[in-house]
């Protein structure tokens, strides 16, 4: 019987390990760069496109004023009111997802699982390029496992991000089934309607924060690559 000593790397696997290295350089180069230009451009033009509809909305307040110049009270209270009810989308509306928010959901979810994918590989290179356990001159592995760490968290982030949308449906149906029970209390409709308010000011910053976390990894990542690449000057591309 051969002794565990004996036993070599095989060339499969070797194989699998110089792919992954590949794809890693890939995206380093090209993949990676390209995302974070594509998600600052969609961040500013998203920016933009809030700005434009928060002066629309500012610009419809309409008040009224007594003869004097001052506003008359009773009929601003009854404005606020009235803008209030119309500010307020009818419970007929509100039983339907909102359009725009099922678009922006399946957007992301695509762009969420690309990340998820490309720091995958890059993890995986990594990890099979940890040298053997050896005492002394463990700086570079070190290296290797604090980037690990941080791939990892990139990855876990975007995967719950991921599992997110399923809980916004859920918590609006609660509300909605509430709000068909309760008809007469016009809080659950509120509470609808900014819930939804609430998801599509997320969408104004999940392209920052993808831009952000694409460009925190990267920079990291090809500060250390001649750690990552050989953590130890002796490596001979073993792994554990």
């Amino acid at each position: 019987m051969s002794k565990l000593s004996e036993i070599k790397m095989d060339e499969r696997v070797l194989a699998y390990k110089q792919d992954l290295y590949e794809k890693t350089k890939h995206h380093l180069n090209i993949t990676i760069p390209k995302k974070i230009v594509e998600f600052r451009e969609l961040a500013e033009a998203n920016t933009l496109r809030s700005k434009i509809e928060l002066s629309k909305t500012t610009s419809t307040t309409t008040t009224t004023t007594a003869p004097d110049g001052g506003e008359e009270p009773s009929k601003k209270r009854k404005l606020d009111l009235d803008a209030y009810e119309n500010a307020l989308p009818s419970l007929e509306e509100l039983l339907k997802t909102n359009p725009a928010i099922l678009e922006t959901h399946t957007i992301f979810k695509k762009y969420y699982i690309e990340t998820i994918e490309i720091f995958s590989v890059i993890r995986g290179w990594i990890t099979l390029n940890i040298p053997r356990v050896e005492d002394g001159n463990n700086f570079g592995v070190d290296i290797q496992e604090d980037i690990i760490s941080q791939i990892t968290k990139v990855e876990e982030c975007y995967t719950t991000l991921l599992e997110y949308s399923e809980n916004y449906h859920l918590t609006r149906a609660e509300l909605v089934r509430k709000a068909l029970k309760h008809k007469d209390i016009d809080s659950y409709r509120f509470s609808i309607a900014k819930l939804d308010e609430k998801e599509s000011f997320k969408s104004n910053f999940g392209y920052h924060d993808l831009a952000q976390n694409y460009a925190t990894a990267y920079s990291v990542i090809v500060k250390n690559f001649s750690k990552l690449e050989t953590p130890r000057p002796t490596n001979a591309s073993n792994i554990y």
